[in-house]
Protein backbone atom coordinates (compact mmCIF):
# COMPACT_ATOMS: atom_id res chain seq x y z
CA UNK A 1 0.00 0.00 0.00
CA UNK A 2 3.13 2.41 0.91
CA UNK A 3 3.89 1.89 -3.03
CA UNK A 4 1.14 2.80 -4.02
CA UNK A 5 0.99 6.05 -2.03
CA UNK A 6 4.75 6.78 -3.53
CA UNK A 7 3.41 6.41 -7.08
CA UNK A 8 0.18 8.79 -7.11
CA UNK A 9 2.75 11.43 -5.28
CA UNK A 10 5.00 11.21 -7.94
CA UNK A 11 1.85 11.54 -10.43
CA UNK A 12 0.94 14.63 -8.91
CA UNK A 13 4.30 15.90 -8.41
CA UNK A 14 4.67 15.99 -12.01
CA UNK A 15 1.07 16.79 -12.83
CA UNK A 16 1.74 20.00 -10.69
CA UNK A 17 4.64 20.56 -12.88
CA UNK A 18 3.26 19.85 -16.42
CA UNK A 19 0.10 22.34 -14.95
CA UNK A 20 2.43 25.23 -14.05
CA UNK A 21 4.37 24.76 -17.57
CA UNK A 22 0.89 24.93 -19.52
CA UNK A 23 0.15 28.13 -17.04
CA UNK A 24 3.46 29.83 -18.26
CA UNK A 25 2.71 29.09 -21.70
CA UNK A 26 -0.70 30.25 -21.67
CA UNK A 27 0.68 33.49 -20.24
CA UNK A 28 3.50 33.90 -22.37
CA UNK A 29 0.94 33.74 -25.37
CA UNK A 30 -2.14 35.36 -23.69
CA UNK A 31 -2.68 37.94 -26.84
CA UNK A 32 -2.33 35.34 -29.55
CA UNK A 33 -4.84 32.87 -27.69
CA UNK A 34 -7.01 35.47 -26.00
CA UNK A 35 -6.64 39.05 -28.12
CA UNK A 36 -9.21 40.14 -30.70
CA UNK A 37 -10.02 37.74 -33.36
CA UNK A 38 -9.18 39.28 -36.75
CA UNK A 39 -12.31 36.81 -37.88
CA UNK A 40 -15.01 38.02 -35.68
CA UNK A 41 -14.65 41.79 -35.49
CA UNK A 42 -18.35 41.87 -33.88
CA UNK A 43 -16.64 39.26 -30.66
CA UNK A 44 -17.04 41.93 -27.45
CA UNK A 45 -13.85 42.11 -24.73
CA UNK A 46 -16.93 40.96 -21.67
CA UNK A 47 -16.74 37.47 -24.10
CA UNK A 48 -13.23 37.37 -24.30
CA UNK A 49 -12.53 38.42 -20.89
CA UNK A 50 -15.23 35.94 -19.76
CA UNK A 51 -13.23 32.95 -21.48
CA UNK A 52 -10.24 33.96 -20.24
CA UNK A 53 -12.07 33.94 -16.51
CA UNK A 54 -12.76 30.80 -17.07
CA UNK A 55 -9.79 29.39 -17.91
CA UNK A 56 -8.00 31.08 -14.96
CA UNK A 57 -10.50 29.23 -12.65
CA UNK A 58 -10.24 25.79 -14.12
CA UNK A 59 -6.23 26.40 -13.75
CA UNK A 60 -6.03 27.41 -10.67
CA UNK A 61 -8.88 24.53 -9.77
CA UNK A 62 -6.26 21.98 -10.86
CA UNK A 63 -3.43 23.40 -8.98
CA UNK A 64 -5.27 23.37 -5.46
CA UNK A 65 -6.70 19.66 -5.89
CA UNK A 66 -3.22 18.55 -7.09
CA UNK A 67 -1.86 20.24 -4.38
CA UNK A 68 -4.89 18.94 -1.92
CA UNK A 69 -4.39 15.36 -2.56
CA UNK A 70 -0.57 15.59 -2.36
CA UNK A 71 -0.94 16.60 1.27
CA UNK A 72 -2.86 14.09 2.30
Amino acid sequence: METLHIVINISLVLFIIVWAILGFWLCKNYNRLFGPNPDDPAETPGARSFGVAHIIAVWIGGIALAIYFLNR
